[in-house]
């Protein structure tokens, strides 16, 4: 008797044990490379620490190694987060990948602009180190959470966690702006605007965006 074929998803694809087997891969040589990576990353969450990589010089293709970690666990957090139903492919997800990459120079445009027009250059220069590290830390976090949904049917509490990790990060992200751009109360102005246009927005947005690929 033939045997039906499996309906695509998370579950019956093998491209995504592959794609987390790969991404362990690049955290352990991002940290075999520039040793102290995760820890530094957690340490700066709850502290004002400038480090963004422990006190050794920044190694190329470990910084390479680490932001390919970041841009696709982003990526596949997001394409899990928003599935329901129907094929599960590994083009959707560069799609995906390509749609984050995106926003990343959007982001980045207006971050610039957006510190030029209020002359904040000392001050992005001690905060973007550790909004990379806050990345790196939710970034580690949400693998095993990626690892469970992938392998597991159970994937509304999973979701619920994600959200939970998300309102974290918003949260850090807050903590340091304050910490290094609050200057009395018409700085709030500036922080209220950062918040929105570079943090919400563009969350809300590519998780829109998503949706309507998935």
């Amino acid at each position: 008797m033939d045997k039906l074929p499996l309906i695509s998803s998370p579950f019956s694809e093998a491209w995504p044990t592959w794609l987390m087997f790969a991404l362990l891969v690049c955290i352990v040589m991002a940290e075999a490379l520039q040793p102290e990576t995760i820890r530094t990353s957690f340490r700066t969450t709850f502290s004002r620490m400038q480090r963004m990589y422990g006190d050794s010089a920044v190694n190329f293709w470990g910084l390479v190694a680490l932001t390919l970690f970041r841009l696709c666990v982003v990526a596949l957090t997001l394409y899990l987060f928003c599935y329901t139903q129907g094929e599960f492919s590994i083009l959707t997800y560069g799609t995906i990948i390509l749609v984050v990459i995106a926003f990343v120079a959007v982001k980045s445009l207006f971050a610039w602009i957006i510190t030029y027009v209020f002359d904040l250059k000392p001050n992005t220069n001690l905060y973007m180190p550790q909004y990379s590290n806050l990345w790196t830390a939710a970034c580690v976090v949400l693998y095993p959470i990626l690892l469970l949904m992938i392998n597991f049917g159970e994937q509304t509490i999973m979701k619920w966690i994600i959200v939970g990790i998300a309102a974290l990060f918003c949260a850090g992200v807050i903590v340091k702006l304050l910490q290094h751009y609050f200057n009395g109360i018409p700085s709030l102005g500036y922080i209220l605007l950062y918040t929105l246009t570079l943090e919400i927005i563009p969350a809300v947005a590519m998780v829109w965006t998503v949706k309507q690929l998935v």
